[in-house]
């Protein structure tokens, strides 16, 4: 189509060229972007659904196939005037008889990205299970090394389901954000600040909290569990979008596509700073190892002490997010590993926030996925512990747990009286990561700190009902309390 007006250097024309090679929505930014840096054109509008682009430009002499060929070699697009043989892009296709069939390319490629997947899942919990927190000591006199190695840890652990799964989640969007940028380094920039942001919140806050010492709390509950569960249910969404759920795909907030468009052409990048504002709001995102060094924070009274401990905490953890960022950069360098990335980022955060998700369940005493096995822990006689083991003591029900790796063993009965003081006798032989600091909505509120030895928790009289002991995030197996 052409349009012609009464100046002649106004001429538009339209052109539409189809594309071979084009993996996901990424590629139509990134070829929008760059054929809107040219000279002369006016809007351009690429379609990975129909494979095509169309192209309105000043002029009546229009693009030649090889010339767009060359200037997107490297991307691995090329383009024609007829229309291109569609790749499967859905697991389902319709053949020419109309019947629903499985893709075998698209089959393929999904089973290579579950055993990927679920690869990477067996280590996480391999990693659990190794309970490489028992190796780290802390308390309020450690040196600040030993905040470095809790960090290490943290960023192997389950606190890797929450951060490491939120900077997953942010991947994709900076990719789109930055896709037409030319060195690495460009696209490198919202990382930076994301682990900026992080840097810079872990430490000023750190000492804020050194600062503040008693005055302030973090033992919120409430507070915590709806952080988690709201920023695990947007990495979920995130993730359906990645794995091309075409429903999740409508609750994405988007720009009408003329503003987006006059953005790219400006070369303008919205919200540069909101990776920063990310990473330093990542403080308040509740991880057992987390809560430990703020906890020592708290208690160290002095700004710099606080602002230190969190620092090296940070550090700590810098390691296995960095590698998640050095991966993101590396796979969506190239439109075909954008896409393998985007499934298999996708199926990851997508397990990562409903094994969040479920631990807050936990947490809230709500059933969950725990319960198939959870009711099971049984009592270690061979485990020394100074807490009685059941019975009355001066008129109080009394109910005892051992605290220790990453397990809450009962060694009283769980069955109580309602109505009848009662107190709770944690015998902390040596628990681990989020362990150290135990919650039961419902019989105490917040999550209590445990310290090596006994500690006592003051029930009151409990009322009827079904409790979880758990951790601060759910993941420690929950004991079931039963008041009747």
């Amino acid at each position: 189509m052409e349009n012609t007006n009464e100046h002649g250097s106004d001429h538009l024309s339209e052109q539409t060229l189809y594309i071979k090679g084009m993996h996901c929505s990424s590629c139509e930014i990134l070829i929008e972007k760059k054929l809107l840096k040219r000279d002369g054109i006016e809007s351009v509008d690429a379609s990975l659904k129909d494979g095509e682009v169309r192209i309105v430009k000043k002029g009546a002499k229009k693009f030649k196939p090889y010339e767009l060929d060359e200037m997107f070699s490297s991307l691995g697009y090329t383009f024609s005037t007829t229309p291109v043989e569609k790749t499967a892009v859905s697991l389902f296709v319709t053949d020419k008889s109309g019947n629903r069939k499985i893709s075998p390319v698209q089959a393929k490629k999904l089973f290579k990205s579950l055993f990927f997947v679920g690869g990477l899942i067996a280590a996480f919990f391999v990693v659990e299970d190794l309970q490489l927190g028992k190796f780290v000591s802390i308390n309020s006199g450690s040196a600040l090394s030993a905040f470095f190695s809790l960090g290490l840890v943290a960023g192997i652990s389950s606190c890797a389901a929450l951060i490491g799964g939120l900077l997953l989640s942010l991947i994709k969007h900076w990719h789109e954000q930055y896709i037409d940028a030319e060195t690495t380094i460009q696209r490198a920039n919202p990382h930076v600040l994301f682990h900026a942001g992080r840097f810079t919140s872990f430490f000023v806050l750190g000492g804020v909290l050194g600062t503040l010492g008693d005055a302030v709390t973090l033992n919120n509950t409430t507070l915590y569990v709806s952080l988690v569960i709201g920023v695990s249910l947007i990495m979920a969404l995130l993730a359906l979008q990645m794995l091309n759920i075409s429903w999740a795909a409508r609750f994405t907030p988007r720009l009408p596509k003329f503003i987006t468009r006059v953005a790219a052409k400006d070369g303008a990048n919205q919200s540069k700073l909101m990776p920063f504002v990310t990473g330093a709001l990542t403080f308040f995102l509740p991880c057992g190892f987390t809560l430990i060094a703020q906890g020592v924070a708290l208690a160290s009274g002095s700004f710099f002490t606080g602002a230190m401990v969190m620092l090296y905490f940070a550090f700590g953890t810098f390691p296995m997010l960095m590698a998640i960022s050095i991966g993101g950069l590396k796979f969506t360098s190239r439109p075909h590993l954008t896409a393998r990335f985007s499934h298999i980022a996708g199926m990851l955060i997508l397990f990562f926030a409903l094994y969040n998700i479920n631990g807050q369940f936990n947490v809230l005493g709500l059933p969950s996925l725990s319960d198939v096995s959870f009711a099971k822990t049984r009592v270690n006689l061979n485990t020394p512990s100074t807490s009685p083991s059941s019975g009355t003591v001066n008129g109080e029900q009394i109910l005892s747990i051992i605290a220790k790796d990453f397990s809450y063993i009962p060694t009283s009965a769980t069955i109580l009286k309602a109505g009848v003081p009662t107190k709770l006798i944690v015998d902390d032989q040596g628990v681990l990561g989020c362990g150290s600091f135990i919650a039961s909505r419902g019989l105490f509120e917040g999550f209590v700190p445990l310290q090596l030895g006994q500690n006592i928790i003051d029930l009151g009289s409990p009322r009827p009902g079904t409790y979880k002991l758990t951790c601060s995030m759910g993941m420690v197996p929950p004991v079931t309390i039963t008041v009747k």
